[in-house]
């Protein structure tokens, strides 16, 4: 049990207890006058805490809270920030990992812990929220709309996730959970626990709050993927010559069992410290250390066009829908195989680690101040860690996507029989296919509020910002191709080369087929004198960025025929200086192995690149809030907002893919880039017509200039260093080596880069009704449209990432010692990516609803247990290429169940 006021208890954590961080604060400070107190528990408070946190808040916000300490509503902050009005999420393994906000992708999206920027380990701007243990939280705001005090970064949205401090509770309190969780599809069940104390002493002038949470997953998560459907293709074969042009293929076609070890360690440590009632003085620490450990089974089959024996065409989309792959038939790409592969390319090893100190200062009655200084670091560190390996058999096989699962047909895997193991063949092996990612962000903050005597004239806000913030990128890479080819037999016994089964797979497909030993593969051809030696790679940067911002706003009160309205103007000035360093090695051959379908790229010596710029700009902001009584507001917002481009964007570095055959590829960045600029307006209804219920509608509208996409297109390179290959050639390799010996080859290139202006608009539609016999729901929508689409011709057209309209249910029952609720999100299809990064090709997702419940008893005041689950239904993740018939990836991460016991004293 916990007391709210009108500055209630999540608006306490942030502006009081977390040392007054106003860049966020100040968007939720209210009047300082004493107000009716309204004592709460369970969801009830968790829902009347956030409506309060909406209805004194300056600008268009919505928020989730605690029910209690330690105890947030849903096992992962992602998970309960997709029930805000507005918000859907991203997930990787099942798990709430990115929040795009009305439409704008996780990159548009700024987010703060305790009302800092913390560093992370993605390789651009957005925060991943699977490092976050949900136990460390007490609440979470989402502001839609803008002041001068807010960080500028996010024309989607500021997330400001809030962590417990001493000073916001009385005396000792301990808090701790235990937790089994149990996944549907590995069927193992996994702990978890957490451990939260915290107290107050001498006199309530000084606290320390300590920390820690532990848990384990034991995932699998079964997928059907390609790599990207290749448009343009000529279907043929030497048999029957050419069956199609101008054909959609797909490139490949994986069956992948991913069983993943997850660990999640996180800790803080709070201090605070008041040597006077005029001063609070808060210095804090986390650590967290996220790790994945994957190991990936994986059936796969590589599709050439060249050795296509039969097919059927959709001759609306020009894709084929039904094709073999057919030993002997090939023109060119060498024979078709079973491929067996074993990869670990999905692990990650994430650290992060922040620490601030912060003074809040009353310098008299009038004026306050604020000084924060924060620093934070995160590290994904798998560079040269990650082993991918093939071994195949020769084989015909057949494609089929007319059903709702595509499947392939492998000769001789049906119903769990198998080719005979000794026909099994050497192929690829590589390390090292992922890039470390270091990022660093520190931070320092001066911040005043001036409370003015006047009657319309109510407050100033001002400050200084500056933040200095370093990204780094490297990767050790190495692959080993002596045995490409499929020309050498495996050694069985030595790489422990068996039969696998893949359990709660997908019906329909061949669950059934070989697996090995990656690592004893890897020694095998060091003990052959073919070892794999990663190397730092030369296509590896460090970008620096320094912001300075300077903000001032003024808020006005007064009354329009009785009725009360507030006005904040003000404008913040941000200056951006970008330094961006690479180390390039250019490409300077690309010559045959002795694999038909596999070549190898030859570097020249490492350069140094270095670039550099700057620009500033003006952000304007205006909220006016009118409250029409006293349960009903209405707001108008007007304001400028940017995003900064990512700073894996502005890499001046290019990475060359592995080769092949009508597929030589390679990514990089545009140290050229300009930020997204957008012209922004809101407007919002918000009726509070009961004690936790609440009816909102909101309309916005928002021109974005500059806008950053990622296009695929073609640069031609000199081939420096081509010489002829190093092994004998005849026939057709040998005609396709001489045509390659020329000048220059071209490429197909990813780079992103600045287009035209677009425009998005929506609406969100918001109603939480609580009944008086314990039931109660929440039921929003967001609807937002563009005015751009993907058309057929890629080049001139694109669309925005992300935008989908979105749906939620929370039917909820609350009564003595008992809580219960069931909760469906949904999220209608959606553009997940203008270019695959491939051939420049779109990739889409459809439309995913989840069903999630969870329940409660408090056996006394001290102690309660529940039940959680998550995906009960077992809905799975469809993604499909530019048209419904181009599946491109379909992902069932099963359902998860979690029983526990808390308790608190």
């Amino acid at each position: 049990m916990f007391t709210l006021g009108k500055r209630t208890a999540l608006a306490v954590a942030i502006s009081g207890a977390l040392g007054g961080y106003s860049q966020v604060a100040v968007a939720q400070d209210s009047a300082e006058s004493d107000v009716e107190v309204i004592t709460v528990t369970g969801m009830l408070s968790s829902l009347k805490s956030s409506m309060l946190d909406k209805k004194e808040s300056d600008v268009v916000s919505d928020g989730i809270a605690a029910e209690d300490l330690g105890k947030f509503p849903d096992l992962n902050v992602a998970e309960s920030l997709q029930r805000i009005t507005g918000v859907s999420i991203d997930r990787s393994g099942g798990e709430g990992q990115q929040v795009t906000v009305r439409g704008f992708g996780p990159q548009f999206n700024t987010v703060l812990v305790n009302g800092r920027q913390i560093a992370t380990d993605s390789a651009g701007r957005e925060f991943n929220f699977d490092i976050i243990a949900a136990d460390q939280i007490t609440g979470a705001d989402i502001f839609k709309t803008s002041t001068s005090t807010l960080q500028e970064g996010g024309i989607g949205g500021t997330i400001n996730v809030s962590t417990a401090r001493p000073f916001d509770y009385d005396g000792l309190q301990v808090v701790g959970s235990l937790k089994g969780m149990y996944e549907s599809l590995s069927e193992e069940t996994s702990p978890s626990a957490s451990f939260l104390v915290s107290n107050t002493f001498n006199d309530d002038t000084m606290g320390v709050l300590l920390a820690v949470t532990h848990s384990e997953r034991d995932v699998q998560i079964n997928r059907i993927e390609t790599a990207g459907w290749r448009g343009g293709q000529t279907i043929s074969n030497s048999r029957d010559g050419v069956l199609f042009t101008n054909a959609y293929i797909p490139r490949n076609w994986d069956q992948i069992v991913d069983q993943q070890e997850r660990t999640r360690t996180n800790a803080s440590l709070v201090f605070q410290y008041a040597p006077s009632d005029e001063v609070t003085i808060t210095l804090d620490g986390f650590v967290s250390k996220f790790e994945v450990e994957s190991q990936v089974t994986d059936l796969a089959s590589w599709f050439e066009p060249d050795r296509v024996g039969s097919a059927t065409i959709d001759p609306e989309t020009g894709t084929l829908t039904q094709f073999t792959q057919d030993v002997g038939l090939f023109v060119s790409s060498g024979n078709p195989a079973t491929d067996f592969v074993s990869h670990t390319r999905n692990s990650r090893d994430v650290s992060n680690d922040g620490f601030g100190l912060n003074v809040e200062w009353a310098i008299n009655d009038q004026l306050e101040a604020t000084f924060d200084l924060s620093t934070s670091s995160a590290e994904n560190d798998r560079a040269g860690r990650d082993r991918f390996n093939v071994v195949g058999i020769i084989n015909s096989y057949q494609f089929d996507g007319t059903g709702g699962i595509p499947t392939v047909t492998h000769d001789g895997f049906v119903n769990g029989s198998l080719l005979p193991a000794e026909l099994a063949r050497l192929h690829y092996n590589e390390k090292g296919n992922q890039f470390s990612d270091e990022d660093e962000i520190t931070e320092l903050k001066a911040d005043f509020v001036y409370e003015a005597d006047g009657d319309v004239f109510e407050k100033a806000r001002f400050g200084i910002y500056r933040q200095e913030r370093e990204k780094k990128s490297f990767q050790i890479f190495g692959n080993q191709c002596q045995f490409c080819g499929y020309g050498t037999p495996a050694p069985l016994d030595v790489i422990d080369f068996r039969p696998f089964t893949a359990e709660n797979y997908f019906s329909g497909l061949i669950d059934t087929f070989y697996t090995y030993d990656g690592d004893a593969y890897v020694d095998y051809l060091a003990d052959q004198g073919f070892p794999i030696e990663p190397t730092l790679q030369n296509n590896r940067y460090t970008v620096n960025e320094d912001i300075t911002s300077l903000y001032a706003d003024f808020t006005f009160g007064f009354d329009l025929d009785d009725m009360p309205v507030t006005i904040n103007v003000g404008a913040r000035y941000s200056t951006t200086d970008v330094e961006a360093e690479a180390v390039q090695s250019d490409i300077v051959n690309v010559v045959p192995t002795s694999d038909q379908t596999l070549f190898a790229n030859v570097f020249g010596p490492a350069r140094d690149i270095s670039e550099s710029g700057s620009y500033s700009n003006l952000l304007p902001s205006l909220n006016i809030k009118l409250e029409l009584q006293d349960d009903m507001v209405l707001r108008f917002a007007a304001y400028d907002s940017l995003t900064r481009p990512t700073l894996s964007q502005l890499s001046p570095a290019t990475t060359f893919n592995e080769p092949r055959r009508q597929n030589l590829t390679a990514q990089g960045g545009n140290e050229s880039l300009k930020p997204f600029t957008s012209e922004n307006w809101d407007i919002s209804y918000e009726w509070y017509y009961g004690d936790a219920s609440l009816f909102s509608f909101a309309f916005f509208h928002k021109e974005v200039d500059d806008f950053i996409i990622t296009r695929t297109g073609t640069e031609t390179f000199d081939m420096t260093g081509r010489t002829a290959p190093d092994f004998a050639c005849e026939g057709e390799l040998c005609s396709d080596a001489e045509e390659l010996f020329g000048a220059q080859e071209v490429y197909s290139v990813t780079r992103p880069q600045n287009s035209e202006e677009i425009t998005v608009t929506g609406y969100e539609v918001a109603l939480t009704h609580i009944f008086e016999n314990g039931f109660g729901f929440t039921a929003n929508a967001t609807i937002v449209d563009s005015d751009t689409e993907l058309g057929e011709d890629q080049s001139t057209a694109f669309a925005l990432e992300g935008l989908g309209d979105s749906q939620n249910l929370i039917v909820f029952y609350e009564a003595d010692n008992w809580q219960a609720r069931v909760a469906f999100n949904n999220r209608e299809g959606f553009l997940r990516l203008v270019d695959n990064g491939f051939n420049g090709e779109p990739v889409n997702t459809d439309t995913f609803g989840q069903w999630d419940i969870s329940a409660s008893y408090d056996i006394n005041e001290n102690v309660s247990v529940f039940f959680e689950g998550i995906n009960i239904t077992e809905e799975e993740l469809v993604q499909t290429g530019r048209f419904a018939n181009q599946v491109y990836n379909i992902e069932d991460n099963g359902s998860r169940y979690a029983v526990g016991v808390r308790a608190k004293f």
